[in-house]
This record gives C-alpha cells, sequence and structure tokens, in this order.
C-alpha cells in the first residue's frame, strides 16, 4: 500500500503526518492489551470545563483512536522489519505514547480547520481521489473495482479513506502560507554544503594496550581499594536450577513409522529427482493414411534417406520434421511416445498412428537415461516423510501434555504418564552459563527456556510456552540462588587481571599522550611509528559520514578527524587500544562545479525550513486551544495483561 503515499502533493504535510493513508491495516490487540471502553475519552482539544457537566466546545479524542494508531505504528514495523513487536516490548520503547501524540496533533488539525472555516467539497474530494495513481488502471482511468479493492487490502473503510483525504486537502489550505522556496539563505545553503561535502585524507597509527607488557602486580593495599571500589564488577550473578520437558519435532521423530510401501510410493512420486530420464534424437514424416506412410517405409528399405522417400511420396520438401532431442514426457501421451520409446535406432519398421495422423519415426540417437537405486535414497525418502509427519504428531502430543497437565497440575506427573522426557539444568545464570562463564544451555529453545527459568518463581511451573520455531515446553524452576557480592579471596585472581588490565589502559593512554604531544610538536608520523613499534597508515578520503575501518577510521575517529586543523593530531579511545589520527590533506567542495547537486540540496533545505515553521505552528495552535489529557484513563488503556 506504499502507493497511496504517492498521492501526496505537499512533502511537508506527509513529514508531519506519518499515520494518514498509508498506515491502514490494524491487527487488533485487544486480546493482549486490556483496553478502556470504546466510548472512554483519553484527551480533550479546546473547549472548557464545567464541573459535573462536563466538557463544552472543543474536540474529543478517544481511546479507540489511540488504540488504532498504536496497532498502525506495530503494523508498520512489521512491514520494515518482517517482525511484529509485542505489544509489552512496544510499551516499554513508547509507542502508545507516540501514538496520542500523534492522535491529539490530528485532532488540534481538525480543530484549527473547523475554526479557520477551511471546507473542502466533495468535488474536490473525488478528484483528488481519481488522481491517486494507485486507483487508475493501465489505461491511467480511475477504477472503481481497483478503488474498493486496494481500500479492501487495507482494512480501511471508504469513510475513514474519504475523511483522511478531506483533512489531507484542508490541511494543505492550512499550510499554504508556508512558501518552500527561499526560506533557506544562500550563504546558509552554501555553508552546510561545503561542510557536508568536504573530504579528508588522514595518516592513523593504533597504538594497542597489549603494547604495554610490564604491569606489574598490586599491592594487597591496591588490591583492597581496588576491589571495595568496584565490587559491582564482580559480583556473583543470581543461578537457578531448572527442570523442563521440550516437546520438538526432532524429539517425535523417532515415534513417527514409515512402511516400506510408503517409501515405494514416495519414490515413484519423485523418480524425476533421482535420476535423468533417457533422451532421443527423433525425426519424422507425417501422412494422412497408412498407406503412403507404408509406402515412405518401403521406400527407405529401397535405400532412399527419410528426406526423399517423404519428398517422392507425399510431394514436398518440408516433409520430414526434426523434433531433436526429447524425453518420452515431452511427446503426446500414448502411441506415440510409447512407440516412440520402444524402437532402436534407425527408421521405424512400421508407421504409428495418433490422434494427429500416421507417424514414421527415425530414431537418430539414444541417450540412456539414469537411475538412482531405490535403495541409495532410502534413508533419505525415510527422513523426508518422517518429518512430513512429525508435525502432525508432535501437535497431537503436545495437546495430550496440556491435557494432562491440566488434570495433574504437575509438569512431572504429566510427562510420566505420557513416558516423556524430564531433564534438568543446575545452576546456570541468565545467559545460561555456569559458574565458569561456559554456556551449557545450548540446543532447541534455549534462551526461552532461560528466560521463562528467570521469570517463574521458585518450586512453580510456567505455562505450556510456544517457541517462533514451533517448539513446546513447560519449565519447573527448582532452585534459585540469589546474587551476591563475594569476598576478595574468592574472585582474587579475576580482580588482579582487571587490575592490571586497567592499569595497563592507563599507561597505554599516558603513552598515546605523550605520542600525540610530539606530533603537535613538530615530530613526524613515521618516525612516531617506529619509534611505538607500530604501523603508520594513510586512509582514503573521506567524508564526515564515511568510514575506512580497514584503516582505523571508525566513525568516532572520522568525527575528530572533522574537528582538527591540518596536520593536527588527536587520540581516540577504541576498546583495547588507541587510534592516533592526523589530517595530511583536505579536499574541499568547488560549488561551481557542483552546480546542479548545490540547487538541490538548497531545496531540500528550504523543506527542513519549512517543516520547523509548520511544526512551530502546530505547537502555537496546540498552545492556543489547550490539551487536556486523561492520564488515568491513558495509563488503564494501555495496561499490559497480568498488571491488574
Amino acid at each position: 500500500m506504499n502507493q497511496f503515499r504517492k498521492y501526496a502533493r505537499y512533502i511537508v504535510l506527509f513529514i508531519l503526518f506519518g499515520m494518514l493513508i498509508v498506515s491502514f491495516a490494524l491487527w487488533g490487540v485487544g486480546d493482549m492489551l486490556r483496553m478502556g471502553g470504546s466510548g472512554t475519552e483519553v484527551a480533550h482539544v479546546g473547549g472548557y470545563r464545567v464541573p459535573v457537566y462536563g466538557w463544552v466546545g472543543g474536540s474529543s479524542v478517544s481511546i479507540n483512536e489511540v488504540r488504532d494508531q498504536f496497532n498502525r505504528q506495530l503494523e508498520g514495523i512489521q512491514r520494515q522489519t518482517g517482525q511484529r513487536p509485542e505489544p509489552e516490548q512496544a510499551l516499554r520503547f513508547g509507542l502508545h505514547v507516540r501514538a496520542l501524540e500523534e492522535v491529539i496533533q490530528r485532532a488540534v488539525l481538525d480543530h484549527a480547520i473547523n475554526e479557520l472555516g477551511l471546507v473542502v467539497s466533495d468535488e474536490a474530494v473525488r478528484a483528488a481521489i481519481a488522481r491517486n495513481p494507485a486507483f487508475q488502471n493501465t489505461a491511467g482511468s480511475f477504477d472503481p473495482m481497483l478503488y474498493r479493492n486496494r481500500l479492501q487490502q487495507a482494512r480501511i473503510t471508504e469513510q475513514q479513506y474519504v475523511a483522511d483525504i478531506r483533512r489531507e486537502i484542508a490541511a494543505s489550505q492550512l499550510f499554504g502560507v508556508i512558501r518552500q522556496q527561499g526560506l533557506a539563505p544562500v550563504s546558509l545553503r552554501d555553508d552546510i554544503y561545503k561542510m557536508e561535502g568536504e573530504k579528508r585524507v588522514a595518516e592513523t597509527i593504533y597504538v594497542p594496550d597489549s603494547l604495554i607488557v610490564d604491569v606489574p602486580k598490586p599491592s594487597q593495599e591496591q588490591l583492597t581499594a581496588y576491589f571495595d571500589a568496584n565490587k559491582a564488577k564482580f559480583e556473583i550473578p543470581e543461578f537457578r536450577a531448572f527442570s523442563y520437558v521440550l516437546l520438538t519435532t526432532d524429539e517425535i521423530l523417532p515415534q513417527v513409522s514409515v512402511s516400506s510401501d510408503m517409501l515405494k510410493q514416495e519414490y515413484a512420486a519423485r523418480s524425476a529427482e533421482y535420476g535423468t530420464p533417457e533422451k532421443r534424437d527423433v525425426d519424422q514424416a507425417m501422412a494422412d493414411s497408412e498407406d503412403k506412410a507404408k509406402a515412405i517405409i518401403a521406400a527407405v528399405k529401397g535405400g532412399k534417406s527419410l528426406e526423399d522417400a517423404a519428398k517422392e511420396v507425399l510431394g514436398t520438401t518440408d516433409g520430414v520434421i526434426k523434433l531433436g532431442p526429447v524425453t518420452q514426457k515431452d511427446l503426446p501421451p500414448g502411441p506415440l511416445a510409447d512407440g516412440v520409446f520402444a524402437l532402436p535406432k534407425g527408421v521405424a519398421d512400421a508407421p504409428i498412428q495418433s490422434p494427429l495422423g500416421w507417424h514414421v519415426v527415425r530414431v537418430n540417437d539414444i541417450q540412456a537415461g539414469k537411475v538412482v537405486p531405490f535403495d541409495e535414497v532410502k534413508d533419505k525418502l525415510e527422513k523426508d516423510l518422517k518429518m512430513q509427519q512429525a508435525p502432525d504428531l508432535l501437535i497431537k502430543q503436545v495437546t495430550d501434555f496440556e491435557r494432562v497437565l491440566s488434570k495433574t497440575q504437575s509438569m512431572k506427573a504429566a510427562a510420566e504418564d505420557l513416558g516423556l522426557k524430564v531433564r534438568t539444568y543446575e545452576n546456570v545464570d541468565a545467559r545460561g552459563q555456569d559458574a565458569q562463564g561456559k554456556q551449557v544451555v545450548i540446543g532447541p529453545a534455549a534462551h526461552e527456556l532461560v528466560q521463562a527459568a528467570f521469570s517463574t518463581r521458585e518450586s512453580s511451573e510456567s505455562d505450556l510456552i510456544e517457541t517462533p520455531r514451533g517448539e513446546y515446553f513447560v519449565v519447573r524452576t527448582d532452585r534459585i540462588t540469589p546474587a551476591r557480592t563475594p569476598t576478595l579471596n574468592e574472585v582474587e585472581a579475576k580482580v588482579i587481571e582487571a587490575w592490571q588490565q586497567e592499569e595497563r589502559r592507563k599507561l597505554a593512554d599516558a603513552k598515546v599522550k605523550e605520542a600525540v604531544e610530539k606530533a603537535n610538536a613538530g615530530t613526524g608520523f613515521e618516525a612516531l611509528s617506529k619509534e611505538l613499534g607500530v604501523d603508520i597508515r594513510t586512509t582514503k578520503a573521506v567524508s564526515r559520514y564515511e568510514n575506512d575501518q580497514g584503516n582505523y577510521l571508525t566513525q568516532p575517529v572520522v568525527q575528530e578527524l572533522f574537528r582538527l586543523k591540518p596536520d593536527q593530531a588527536q587520540s581516540v579511545r577504541t576498546a583495547e587500544g588507541s587510534v592516533i589520527v592526523r589530517v595530511k590533506q583536505v579536499e574541499p567542495v568547488d560549488l561551481e562545479k557542483n552546480k546542479e547537486a548545490l540547487d538541490r540540496f538548497g531545496k531540500q533545505l528550504d523543506t527542513m525550513v519549512a517543516n520547523d515553521l509548520i511544526l512551530e505552528l502546530v505547537a502555537a495552535l496546540r498552545s492556543k486551544y489547550g490539551v487536556s489529557v486523561d492520564e488515568p484513563v491513558f495509563t488503564a488503556a494501555f495496561r499490559p495483561q497480568g498488571q491488574q
């Protein structure tokens, strides 16, 4: 439905109203979120409130409008990323607040349109819809059937769409007072364009922390002080022991049985997959009677070629048709295909009759087919058939497990009743690692298992959970070992290692600082690189938004590069070292050579300034009318289930 966007004649309007016209498809989440009643007011624009009586004048914003906008946002994210966020995740990102703001903004504009008396006729709406390329047929004319189909696909009623179009046209009239042309001063345009288009070549030296090898061990006082100041780094995380029952197609495969007849049927159905069919290079002469066909064969036996015999009997020079290399399936099924592939090389002794007439066939060459024996593919066929049947058997097993689980209220009892395996993990952290940092929770549903175990209370069981990959499981959290701060003796080796790493970093930083000071005092980069024992690199020319990571020019280094004056050096910290960067060459932008691009940039800048003015206008309208939000209604409407 992105074609709806092409209708927009005012780019400024659509930057402000990303929610209009396009974001139609609604994916209801009412079963996942506890929403307010259909008539609940969540905000009010303009008017004044009379105690007991309520609002007089102004425009009302219902919770349904906000909910719809929230759903449109989820749908938009799904279109862009291919994955729809969970409602609770969307709430954490504040999408519900954004939805409220967008609906309020729309209500403010509707209120302004009504107050200013901006009227859009039905004729103008109809003309706008007819001009939309999304509703035009191949001849470029408005197609009512296509119009209705598009709206149905977008899950929007005609009434809603017409209202959106009417609002869009009216808003374009309101914002028409802002002209985009010439809003940005030429000097501002030139300065920004030169800044963004400038490129620089740098020299870089990477100084890794590992360059410092002689790091002393800390004294006991230093070690104790460091540990006391950084206890959080060495905190032992919470560990949990949990048991679980996991149901997957892989687990169910051994229970799937495949008979020999099923294997043979599958082999026959997939015969083309397990070999190449026989091919024959075939020519034919066609006659309209058996006598003529036999006369051609007799002439061939008398020593003539098939071409000469066909010409003599049929009286034509093109009586022989070359079919070329063909398989049996390439020929019409029946007597012709069967007959051709039963012949030896040469001209057939007898004609073949088909619905098309009488065929005199010559087989020029035979390419034998190759067939993979059944025994060679038997195991693969069996595996494929089991994989086809496993999902149905898995669903049955899940259904039985859920039924017994609801009866026994015990994962272990239900598993024992159905002969399912109960597996256990002892003492893993929230990442699925053991106390030594080894990843122990691996395999199917590993992430979901750990997540469920750390979301379930001690001695309690989770619900039956399905993963996005079609795995099912129940987890029981058997034991919780709370997080704690260890004593220094427990983690002394780690503390020493951390202290030395930090000390190494300090010494490396001091060395880099000294090198930068030397560079800015006149020492060449080549001399510095030799002194440090590292390589010097020259980067490609980059703009402010480009990288050359192979030469240590990451984005933070690029940002520092463009702060420097020519021949000036500076260092940038990385995770395990520092990059010393120096400006070697500046490539400024030639405005005269880039006049067309400069003009395009100027128009873009005008649009950006116009957008800012429109946002200021909307903010002024909002301040003028006043907006009241019912926070309790909004909060209750978007409260996830389980937080009653």
